[in-house]
């Protein structure tokens, strides 16, 4: 019913000949992406022709999952997760979409959480940041880089500037702190929410179909169960 003209399209790699970091920058290197912290890394994908739909799983021990479907990256991603959260399981799918979409080896998901680090913290941009890296710096560069302080102490590790005593001591300030379970300034970073959903509701109302029989096309009984394709509320303007 609707053709997406993405602006941008999802390359895949063979993951044998082409490490995750390499496969990240390649990625980002198609893309045009500025070089730091990735903004909006959700308007970036659906520009590339990824459908990704949100939704509650009802439990937090489920991120993510993604397939492609007639040539068509989807990814579903728990609603209820943190921001940074989605962001790393977007990455994490993304990684998957462009590595696994024939050849599928051993270290799958080794190799996508590679492919997520480097892409949301390129280690040439990042390292120096975590070089001497301390608790009270975590907030500061969790809002540059939109990812997890517990994210940033792995990639500190995994870059070799921060040993693994440290490593460990940091973890011992965490689980003191509660932060294993709810890190702080989660709420600050911007929403990551799906909008190509919502423009292909919006497309199929244009061209005349019902709620009931956009519902119907995407597999729902009555557009009271359409929790997925609904057209976006316009909000008050300035006349």
């Amino acid at each position: 019913e609707v053709q997406i003209r993405a602006t941008n399209h999802v390359p895949t790699v063979d993951p044998i000949d082409t490490s995750p970091e390499a496969a990240a920058r390649i990625v980002r290197m198609q893309w045009g992406m500025p070089i730091g912290p990735v903004r909006d890394l959700t308007g970036w994908m659906e520009a590339a022709g990824c459908l990704i739909v949100a939704e509650s799983f009802g439990t937090p021990r489920v991120d993510g999952m993604s397939q492609w479907i007639d040539g068509v990256p989807i990814l579903l991603i728990n609603a209820d997760a943190p921001t940074d959260r989605k962001r790393l399981t977007l990455a994490h799918e993304l990684g998957h979409l462009v590595m696994h979409s024939t050849e599928i080896t051993a270290d799958v998901e080794e190799q996508a959480n590679a492919f997520a680090a480097e892409f949301l913290m390129p280690a040439d941009v990042i390292r120096p940041q975590l070089r001497n890296l301390r608790i009270d710096v975590l907030p500061d560069l969790k809002r540059q880089w939109g990812v997890s302080m517990a994210a940033l102490i792995e990639r500190a590790h995994h870059e070799g500037v921060l040993t693994a005593a440290r490593r460990t001591q940091m973890y011992k300030i965490f689980g003191a702190r509660r932060w294993r379970t709810s890190e702080p300034v989660s709420d600050e970073l911007p929403a990551e929410a799906p909008r190509l959903t919502g423009a292909i509701a919006q497309t199929l109302v244009n061209r005349g179909l019902s709620t009931n029989e956009i519902a119907e096309i995407a597999g729902f009984a009555s557009h009271e169960d359409n929790d997925i394709f609904l057209v976006p509320h316009r909000g008050l303007h300035v006349v």
